[in-house]
């Protein structure tokens, strides 16, 4: 456990107590803690907490460095344990996390594990929480590479067969650098995402230093170094290419926001000339495939010089992008105030049929019925950013087992209540209700969907655009989050109705239709089970199911 510490009180005590909590023993872990010149008294409480826990730490005492680089090396300088953690001097622990960490490399011979982030004071950024939605054995390294802190788990060989150290002359993002390369050397990475690992702690003093900002060209400069690094240890390719949009996005591109509208026109020639030899270079075709429309824009601008351009491109974006999207040949495109709609590079800039497509369609299910052996479905479905006028919704059944689709259409509604303004534009979401009946004895083609689990989806078309979602995630206050059963009577070829169990409902985050035929006893006659079907039809009021 490597603990960098520069003026960290009152802080400080808190992070050590969550060492000693920690669920695996402390016989299993080595402190070393490098007070980086400290001057509020933090190499003192480091001092006591070595002489008087029952523990292995060591303290090293040395002149400040100006950052977490020196001392994270110093650390490792001296650790000797299978596995190296770094823990920051003001954050702190859940109890179980080197458990976990250990436990999930020890499963999967991994290299690197990442545990679960929490911010205290402190916003995890929306990409980074992507990060930890599930619990992963061996982890993509593109799909992990929007963390690039050091709170992590690293195999000790592995960084020194690389020689892997934190970069001295960067006083900040020096673990970007440091993490990059251990992510690229890592054979496996793995993630424990179901437990709350490392909580970042936002000091009250301000003090934390990833949280002091970093001088543009510093930032730009230092973003290069690690672009550099990602480039020459990784082929060409969508690995690369996430990479090194992740770099784009967050150093070079997001200085451009409000703040370069408050600029005057020297300082914003000053900005885009440092950004633009690395628009040019960084920013691949395929790079630029990841990047959103508005970043995408900001690159064009920045490469052809454009700097009016580039201002009313960031105005559009931080006013939350209005206008309404042009849908033309099958495609989406956004109200961007340039290029002209009339130029091909309005077409490859500003198509956003894949983002908006991603995000359709928007949907909900409001309402689930039953007459007879009849499902009612009703709810409102439309694409994103498209106009209702044109739409067709239609309900999806497909059966797990055997892959076969059946498609069922669904009566359009009016919902007004659905029409979206955004600056000067509306969007008319004004039929996109829907109402479906499936019956489940007629579905499949004029027969009964046979038996197994149905998945229910829908889908939508409007100006030639199409996609399709399902319902488990999408469901009203109305709708029971539990499925419902029914005995619902199914005819059969052989004129022997048989009555099955059907469940229509929720189940693990899809709707699902669940057909089983009811058992009959093995020793009951033909003539008696025929029978029993006739009762339970006149039970059921001489309909075919209820």
């Amino acid at each position: 456990m490597v603990i960098p510490v520069f003026n960290a009180m009152p802080y400080l005590e808190q992070t050590l107590a969550s060492v000693a909590r920690q669920s695996i023993g402390m016989d299993a872990v080595e402190v070393v803690a490098v007070d980086d010149g400290s001057t509020d008294g933090s190499g003192e409480v480091l001092d006591a907490w070595a002489k008087d826990k029952p523990w292995r730490m060591t303290v090293v005492h040395q002149e400040a460095s100006g950052g977490p680089s020196r001392p994270r090396n110093v650390g490792l300088d001296h650790a000797t344990g299978r596995y190296v953690f770094f823990l920051d001097g003001d954050d702190c622990l859940g109890p179980e996390t080197l458990e976990r960490l250990v436990a999930m490399a020890e499963k999967n011979g991994a290299d690197t594990v990442l545990g679960k982030l929490v911010g205290v004071g402190r916003v995890i950024r929306p990409e980074v929480r992507e990060v930890f939605a599930k619990n992963v054995d061996r982890a993509d390294k593109a799909a992990v590479y929007y963390t690039l802190m050091p709170f992590k788990l690293f195999r000790r060989a592995m960084l020194e067969e690389h020689g892997l150290r934190f970069p001295e002359h960067m006083r900040i993002s020096e673990d970007q650098h440091f993490v990059a390369r251990a992510y690229l050397h890592s054979e496996v990475i793995s993630i424990v995402a179901d437990y709350d690992c490392y909580y970042l702690v936002r000091r009250g003093d301000n003090g934390n230093i990833t949280l002091g900002g970093l001088d543009y060209p510093t930032m730009v400069a230092q973003a290069a170094e690690t672009v550099e690094l990602v480039t020459g240890l990784t082929e060409p390719g969508p690995t690369r290419d996430r990479m090194v949009a992740r770099h784009a996005k967050a150093e070079l591109l997001r200085r451009f926001d409000r703040r370069f509208l408050a600029a005057g026109p020297e300082e914003r020639k000053e900005l885009a000339d440092l950004a633009a030899p690395h628009a040019h270079t960084w920013v691949t075709p395929g790079v630029l495939a990841e990047l959103d429309v508005a970043e995408r824009l900001r690159v064009h601008c920045l490469r052809e010089g454009l700097l009016d351009e580039l201002a009313a491109v960031v105005e559009w974006d931080m006013a939350g992008r209005p206008g309404k999207a042009l849908a033309r040949g099958g495609r989406l495109y956004a109200p961007a105030p340039f290029p002209p709609v009339s130029s091909a590079a309005y077409e490859e800039l500003c198509d956003i049929t894949d983002a908006a497509l991603g995000a359709s369609p928007r949907r909900r299910l409001d309402k689930v019925g039953w007459d007879g052996s009849v499902v009612e479905l009703s709810g409102y479905a439309y694409l994103d950013q498209v106009d209702t006028g044109t739409l067709r919704t239609e309900v999806l059944l497909r059966h797990t087992g055997t892959e076969r689709e059946l498609v069922l259409p669904a009566r359009l509604e009016a919902t007004p209540h659905l029409t979206v303004s955004r600056g000067k534009e509306t969007y008319d979401f004004g039929l996109a209700g829907f109402r479906a009946s499936v019956d489940l004895a007629a579905a499949d083609d004029g027969r009964p969907l046979g038996p197994g689990t149905w998945e229910v989806s829908l889908r939508c078309a409007a100006e030639g655009l199409t996609a399709r979602g399902g319902l488990g995630t999408a469901l009203g206050a109305d709708v029971p989050r539990q499925a419902e059963q029914r005995v619902v009577v199914l005819p059969r070829a052989d004129g022997d109705d048989r009555p099955h169990t059907v469940s229509v409902g929720p189940k693990r985050g899809r709707f699902v239709v669940e057909i089983r035929p009811v058992p009959e006893p093995p020793s009951m006659p033909i003539r008696i089970r025929r029978g029993l079907g006739r009762v339970v039809r006149r039970v059921r009021g001489g309909t075919r199911g209820a």
